[in-house]
């Protein structure tokens, strides 16, 4: 039994421990609108309600606990039938003795939200710090490997990620080799060093009410992505704060979340079924009016070996190849369709401008004939055949058909080039003048053409205006001071003493 003295002291104890026992408040639980945690986000779906939620999974064991990710899954959604996935990126780990981020109002409310528009929906527990970047290359590789017990299609899987969890996100993304996935959404956060990949198109969402080092981060990671050419879509919410989807209940917040959603239908959805033209005839045909030339004359070549009996790709092959400065191979595939079709006048044209460039005028008026009888009114056959006509100096056909070809074509520079060639030949340099004018602004500081019209103009007896275009030739860098001195085209201004002071600053 205790002396008193030391029951009095043993008592004494007690009886401060019990005052501050009752001194101690409660705990303060902050009122929820308040907690930031608890707000989810501002759009809703009908379906929302009735969206599943399977039971924690765990897809990984480390650090003494079990990381565990939460499946949402569309009402009515079958396993037979995987679906498409957004996982919503836990790049900061969870609070210590805090709720887990997955079970954030903003996580479960998105997870929901895109689960009810169609899709599943994952978020997952990660640790912090040096140990993040492993558990969310965990989660993903999981699901890429389990993904289809669970209702998902691995090969159509998107990352969603914002504010502090996208710097973990785009390290995520920029690995190598770069994980396998279909798109990537980033809200209102920014990353250094990151990869650009031309295979991944992603969504960036800046919030134009965040603070200003934020959305200059934002910015320069946007500029990066448009100087690579990398498949970046950027939204700006002009009064968005950060955390808009939670925060700001406003109409331009919930039109932003649903582009996002549609924004991921359109790249995880599986495309519907149709009929149209083959695929390689699609993606040549693309190269082709992106004047990629290579790419073009490459696709068509493999096309024409699968289907040599198309004349239609050996003639774009053809124009590829003209383009490619490849006249013989494209000669040779022009005669090809006109094997097949002798009715197509285009590949009768090109195979006209071929033999004209080569100045084989015989087959080339020859194919050129055939074009027009096909094609009356074609620009380009009309004036190389009128070309032809001027180089074997058949003046009255030439200038005929050069007039039409520039109704026809009026901004075909060197149609009227030829056309003012062929007025000059004609005797009719007041027109040969007029025509050389409308070259002048497809090369206005070309020195020999300043020339031709200053001539057609002394021809013409304006004298004037052939002083001032032989004056802006000279100080183009026309160099030929014995023509200037000895061309009879020039006899009309060679008394000017304008013309004397332009030849002496020749020396």
């Amino acid at each position: 039994m205790p002396t008193p003295s030391r029951l009095a002291i043993a008592m004494l104890g007690a009886a401060t421990i019990a005052q501050a026992q009752a001194a101690t408040p409660a705990p303060h639980k902050m009122r929820p609108e308040h907690d930031l945690l608890l707000y989810g986000v501002v759009e809703t779906l009908p379906a929302v309600e009735r969206v599943r939620v399977p039971s924690s999974v765990t897809y990984k064991s480390a650090g003494g606990r079990e990381l565990q990710m939460d499946v949402y899954l569309p009402p009515g959604a079958a396993k037979n039938a995987p679906l498409p996935a957004v996982v919503f990126v836990n790049g900061v780990g969870d609070w210590p003795g805090g709720t887990k981020l997955r079970q954030w109002g903003q996580y479960t409310s998105w997870a929901k939200l895109a689960a009810a528009s169609g899709m599943a929906a994952v978020t997952f527990d990660a640790r912090g710090e040096a140990d993040n970047a492993e558990d969310v290359a965990a989660a993903f590789t999981y699901l890429r490997d389990k993904g289809a017990s669970l209702g998902i299609d691995p090969s159509r899987i998107a990352l969603w990620a914002c504010s502090a969890n996208v710097r973990s996100a785009l390290a995520f993304l920029s690995a190598t080799p770069p994980p396998p996935l279909g798109a990537a959404v980033l809200y209102y956060g920014a990353g250094e060093n990151v990869a650009m990949r031309p295979d991944l198109p992603v969504l960036l969402v800046r919030a134009g009410r965040d603070r200003p080092q934020m959305n200059e981060m934002l910015d320069r990671l946007a500029t990066q992505a448009i100087a690579a050419n990398a498949p970046w879509t950027v939204i700006n919410v002009p009064s968005g704060h950060h955390a808009f989807d939670v925060l700001d209940d406003t109409d331009e917040s919930r039109v932003v979340i649903r582009r996002t959603l549609a924004y991921l239908h359109e790249r995880l959805d599986a495309p519907p079924s149709k009929s149209g033209p083959p695929a390689d005839a699609r993606a040549a045909l693309a190269h082709f009016f992106a004047r990629e030339w290579p790419e073009a004359e490459a696709s068509y070549a493999a096309y024409v070996a699968a289907h040599p009996d198309d004349a239609d790709a050996h003639v774009l092959l053809g124009n590829a190849q003209v383009e490619a400065q490849k006249p013989d191979e494209a000669a040779a595939n022009f005669r090809k369709a006109l094997a097949i079709d002798p009715g197509i006048g285009e590949a009768w044209a090109m195979l006209g401008r071929i033999e004209a460039d080569k100045k084989n005028y015989e087959p080339a008026v020859e194919a050129l004939i055939k074009a027009l009888t096909l094609m009356p009114d074609d620009a380009e056959a009309t004036f190389q055949l009128g070309k032809i006509r001027l180089a074997r100096q058949e003046t009255d056909a030439a200038v005929a058909l050069l007039e039409k070809a520039v109704r026809l074509a009026p901004g075909n520079g060197w149609a009227w080039n030829s056309l003012a060639y062929a007025y000059l030949a004609a005797k009719q340099p007041a027109k040969a003048a007029s025509s050389f004018e409308r070259v002048l602004p497809f090369a206005p500081k070309n020195p020999t053409l300043l020339y031709n019209t200053a001539c057609a103009y002394a021809l013409a007896g304006t004298n004037a205006k052939a002083i001032e275009l032989l004056d802006r030739a000279v100080a183009e860098g026309f160099k030929d001071k014995t023509g200037i001195m000895n061309d009879s085209d020039l006899a009309g201004i060679r008394s000017d003493p304008r013309f004397s002071e332009i030849v002496k600053r020749m020396d």
